[in-house]
């Protein structure tokens, strides 16, 4: 028997029963539609990578206990979910990094100081001037107006992850350029 030539239905019933050769067939048949599909939402080869690798090891791991009844949707599906709990602790990492980088800025002054500082309006108005165009407007949008990301990549027609890095380019920007700034006192 011929395991290429079988349908959808007929590889998962064999999976079920532990046939590796069967899900071997499923790999080869559908890892370049969920690696095409995971690259194009993340732009990231290891993490399509390792998404892939993750869906591949759970459908074999829980074969015996899935109730496949459309494999192609079964696994877009569960690549999808795996995209978006990517993103999710994509975007917890980046808040906690954002999140010591504004602590680093406020430990060198205590924040009343610094919030109410002409001086510190003044630099921080004048270091945007010098930052690339769309990082400052992205962060003016995202700090000041406190804007969400979801809608200011959405205005701006960018991906979340593309607002996320230029918000996070611009707070290592300003904690670099700010290091000294009370520092004379």
């Amino acid at each position: 028997m011929n395991l290429n030539e079988l349908s959808d239905f007929e590889l998962v019933t064999l999976l079920k029963t532990g046939n590796s050769g069967a899900f071997e067939v499923v790999y080869k048949r559908y890892w370049k539609f969920i690696y095409g599909f995971v690259y194009q939402n993340l732009g990231s080869k290891e993490d399509s990578e390792e998404i892939l690798h993750d869906l591949m090891l759970s459908l074999w791991n829980k074969r015996e206990e899935s109730k496949i009844e459309n494999l192609k949707v079964y696994l877009f599906i569960a690549s999808r979910n795996l995209i978006n709990k990517s993103l999710r602790n994509q975007i917890n990492i980046r808040k906690f990094r954002e999140f010591q980088l504004l602590n680093q800025i406020n430990e060198s002054c205590p924040t009343e100081e610094l919030l109410f500082s002409k001086e510190f309006e003044q630099r921080l108005n004048e270091l945007m001037l010098t930052m690339p165009e769309k990082t400052a407007l992205i962060f003016r949008m995202s700090k000041i107006e406190e804007i969400p990301v979801k809608k200011i990549a959405a205005q701006l027609e960018l991906s979340e992850k593309a607002v996320e890095y230029h918000v996070t380019k611009s707070l290592k920007f300003l904690r670099e350029n700010f290091k000294d700034f009370y520092s004379v006192n």
